[in-house]
C-alpha cells in the first residue's frame, strides 16, 4: 500500500472506540444543525481527530439505508480537511432518510463540515 493511500485513510485512531464512547459528545453544547443532519462537536482528547455517526432506526428503517449514510459520512470527512484537527465529531440524522435525497445530505454534510472548521 503506498503512502498517499495510507493518508488518505480513515484509521482506528479517527474513530471511537465501543458503543458509548462517544457519549461526552453528544452530551456537549457545541452542534450544528441542517436541515436533515446534526453535527456535534467537542475539543479533541487526542492530537487526532474522532468521527462517529449515530443513525438509529427512526431515521433510516433498513440496515441498507443506514449503511450507505454511514459510508458517505465517513468518506466526506476521510477528505475534509476537519481530519487534521484535533476534534471530535458526531453525525446524526434529524429527519427520516429518504433515498431520492442522497444529494442533498451529502452537500448538507459538506456544509457542515466546512463550518465546523470554521467555528474551531
Amino acid at each position: 500500500m503506498s503512502r498517499g493511500v495510507r493518508r488518505e485513510g480513515l484509521s482506528r485512531r479517527h474513530r471511537f472506540r465501543g458503543r458509548d464512547s462517544f457519549r461526552s459528545v453528544l452530551r456537549g453544547s457545541r452542534k450544528l444543525s441542517g436541515n436533515l443532519a446534526v453535527v456535534h462537536l467537542a475539543d479533541g482528547a487526542t492530537a487526532h481527530s474522532r468521527f462517529g455517526i449515530s443513525i438509529g432506526r427512526r431515521a433510516a428503517r433498513s440496515a441498507v439505508d443506514r449503511n450507505r449514510v454511514k459510508r458517505l459520512a465517513r468518506e466526506l470527512f476521510r477528505r475534509h480537511e476537519l481530519k487534521n484537527e484535533p476534534v471530535d465529531m458526531v453525525v446524526m440524522l434529524t429527519s427520516r432518510f429518504q433515498t431520492a435525497r442522497v444529494d442533498d445530505l451529502i452537500v448538507e454534510l459538506a456544509e457542515l463540515m466546512d463550518r465546523a472548521r470554521a467555528v474551531r
